[in-house]
């Protein structure tokens, strides 16, 4: 309810002063153990400008576990009150540190003060905890053990039973197996992607507004393509690591990356700013990767046959 008050009070307070950055601040800096503690982050802005809040995944460091992380935007005519607010808790006495959090605002980089936070021990109190009589020993009856000393000779007959039918269905899965994939032979990466993009074309996601469900799936469709492309997880990781990866491992050239990160700085707008790109740069987005694609099916192509020629 207080969160609620002061979001209102800053809301209204910032239609009257232009916000020079982000404003930020927690709910207590002196808790229980495993009690919430909520990081809001304030920014008001054009609803035109790009703000880009931290990625939070799990943690916000070794001592604190991220429990929620709600976005939420406010409008007011032209302009905007972007929130994050971030719950997390700890569960160790102590005082810690919560690190400073990256704010992007347009061009300019912020960041969050750090906050000390005073984690209290659960008390314990033995001479309060109930004592019970000591109760008579009571005859254990047999349990599953006993049986089993008792029939393990039907025990043991029918595990060979279910053993062999298990192994006779691994054998017959494996077969199958096999045979599939002499039956399917297997299809080019790049192939796959394009039959994606098609698919994507053809889904009327930009007419219907889903922005959002676009990107996701069009960089989707690049990272599985380079997964199976180049062999090396690129699913589980962020558009950063990623494109750094790539860089680091001289797949492709200056202007590949620069359309990639194109794309993916795009994707991450629109799925954490709710940017909304125009339909013509999404079509050029979608034209990068699809160049992208060709350029390192060829390239792929050359090196595999300078391979065999060797």
């Amino acid at each position: 309810m207080k969160f609620k008050i002061f979001i209102l009070y800053f809301f209204t307070l910032s239609l009257f002063i232009q916000a020079q950055g982000p404003i930020s601040n927690i709910s207590a800096d002196h808790i229980k153990y495993g009690e919430p503690v909520v990081l809001k982050i304030l920014v008001k802005a054009h609803k035109n400008d790009t703000i880009i809040f931290p990625t939070i995944i799990d943690t916000l460091s070794a001592k604190f576990e991220v429990l929620e992380n709600k976005k939420d935007t406010l409008t007011k005519g032209n302009f905007c009150l972007f929130s994050d607010s971030i719950i997390f808790s700890a569960y160790e006495s102590g005082v810690f540190t919560v690190p400073p959090q990256r704010i992007l605002v347009n061009s300019g980089e912020y960041f969050t003060p750090p906050y000390k936070i005073t984690v209290e021990a659960v008390p314990t109190d033995s001479i309060k905890t109930p004592l019970f009589d000591i109760k008579n020993i009571i005859k254990e009856p047999k349990n599953g053990w006993d049986y089993l000393r008792e029939y393990w000779i039907y025990v043991a007959i029918i595990m060979g039973i279910l053993l062999v039918f298990m192994a006779a269905f691994i054998i017959f899965y494996l077969l199958k197996r096999q045979r599939k994939k002499l039956v399917n032979p297997i299809i080019n990466p790049d192939i796959i992607a394009f039959k994606r993009l098609k698919k994507l074309k053809k889904s009327n996601y930009l007419e219907k507004g889903l922005n959002k469900k676009y990107y996701s799936e069009l960089t989707a469709i690049l990272k599985d393509y380079m997964e199976s492309l180049w062999d090396f997880p690129a699913t589980k990781l962020l558009s950063d690591d990623l494109l750094d990866y790539i860089k680091k491992e001289k797949w492709v050239d200056q202007q590949e990356i620069e359309n990639l990160t194109v794309i993916f700085n795009a994707a991450d707008l629109a799925k954490f700013a709710k940017y909304k790109p125009t339909i013509e740069d999404t079509k050029l987005h979608t034209d990068f990767a699809r160049n992208f694609i060709n350029s390192t099916k060829i390239k792929s192509s050359n090196n595999k046959t300078s391979q065999d020629e060797q």
